[in-house]
């Protein structure tokens, strides 16, 4: 799996940085951090353009049946066009991806990491210590999947603020800062409840995974 080489939307200087930040948080800790960045899109947005161009489609006629004098034939034919014109603006255009629904985006980018932390065999480490996060810029995601040993002491809430940190660097343009603030963040969880074992050997690559 783990044989991702493009940069996507970082630099090389941007990567070997956050390489970096990857070591130093995980720093006085036996957690393990690993980036991810999806850069297609987690949601393949055809079914939710034709669900648009459908419903556009059934409500089309009942205004033109009252507005104007078109009979049955006719406003099943521009019901139709309606559907047929629609449905090719969404597919086509960047128009239908901002009709997903943010529900729909959130779970796919959930699924999305939990396989990924299992193909990545970050559940392989010696003391279950692993912390993936997963960055999808286009959608503005953040997901983060922690491993047993420190699931169970912190939970789900205390990496609000990992996401945070990363969405606020991108949406101010600054995303690999905000990855950079975001695994630092992680580091302090990690730091303050996996301190570091006498063979604190480093288990995961450090560098980010562009897919």
């Amino acid at each position: 799996m783990d044989t991702g080489s493009s940069q996507g939307p970082l630099t090389a200087e941007e990567h070997a940085a956050l390489a970096a930040a990857v070591r130093r948080a995980e720093a006085g800790t036996s957690g393990e951090i690993r980036l991810l960045m999806v850069t297609d899109p987690l949601v393949r947005h055809p079914f939710y353009a034709l669900m648009w161009a459908a419903l556009v489609a059934l409500i089309l006629p009942w205004p033109l049946a009252f507005l104007t004098t078109l009979d049955v034939p006719e406003l099943l034919a521009a019901q139709a066009a309606a559907f047929a014109l629609f449905g090719a603006l969404l597919l086509a255009t960047p128009l239908g991806r901002l009709l997903v629904p943010r529900a729909a985006a959130e779970e796919a980018a959930r699924a999305a990491a939990l396989d990924h932390f299992l193909a990545l065999g970050m559940h392989g480490t010696r003391g279950r210590t692993g912390v993936l996060i997963l960055v999808a810029p286009a959608e503005r995601i953040v997901e983060v999947v922690a491993d047993q040993a420190i699931h169970s002491r912190v939970g789900t809430q205390a990496w609000q603020g990992v996401c945070a940190a990363v969405l606020q660097g991108a949406r101010e343009g600054r995303l690999a800062d905000g990855l950079a603030a975001g695994v630092e963040a992680a580091g302090q969880i990690l730091r303050a409840h996996l301190p570091a074992a006498d063979d604190n050997s480093n288990e995961l690559p450090d560098r980010v995974l562009v897919i």
